[in-house]
């Protein structure tokens, strides 16, 4: 369902967020992201000279190496654009995203190795896309382990994405529909909080 038609307005700002998952031949995967900000004016409040509109304000690229359990184990960041000489120095913090984990609290634990006075905003929301790109990517590989180890016998791992958003909650339908092993109940749920 479309959204409803928008009052009269003129376009300021554009940012766009894009995030490809890949399969390497080394047994890793890989997510790599670009951010674009763009002004439709030409913006002169950085330090060098003014930025024309059309031309990336912000130009941001982000690559992440990860394993089947989504711990990353690779990652590197570039500020090609950016409004002020010293936002590059940002980048080189990604590297501290090697040996986290994506899943519950990433976010919080990124945040704060790479994040504040010493990061760079735009990395981290990059970074939000790029590890929901990441559970994507390794879609099919999970649910392929998930099987494997069932018919081995073996008592699987819940999959990562289980209790990730209201659809995937451990007491909802789509769980009960497709990790019937992982589903609880809402009493159990509630006794959990």
């Amino acid at each position: 369902m479309p959204l409803p038609p928008p009052k009269p307005r003129r376009l300021i700002h554009e940012r766009a967020i894009a995030c490809q998952g890949y399969l390497r031949e080394d047994g890793l995967w890989e997510v790599e992201g670009v951010f674009t900000d763009c002004k439709t004016d030409t913006y002169r409040e950085g330090d060098g000279g003014p930025i024309p509109a059309g031309v990336p304000l912000h130009g941001i690229r982000l690559r992440i190496a990860f394993d089947i359990g989504l711990t990353i184990r690779e990652a590197t960041a570039e500020i090609d654009h950016a409004p002020f000489s010293v936002c590059p120095l940002a980048a080189p913090l990604a590297g501290r995203l090697v040996g986290m984990t994506i899943g519950k609290g990433f976010m919080a634990e990124a945040r704060h190795a790479i994040g504040g006075v010493q990061g760079c905003t735009h990395i981290l929301e990059l970074l939000t896309v790029a590890a929901g790109t990441a559970f994507q990517t390794l879609h099919d590989a999970h649910r392929d382990a998930l099987r494997e180890r069932q018919a081995r016998g073996e008592t699987p791992a819940p999959p990562p994405i289980i209790d990730t958003c209201h659809a995937l909650r451990a007491d909802g339908p789509v769980v009960e529909k497709l990790w019937p092993g992982f589903a609880r109940s809402p009493r159990e749920t509630a006794g959990n909080g």
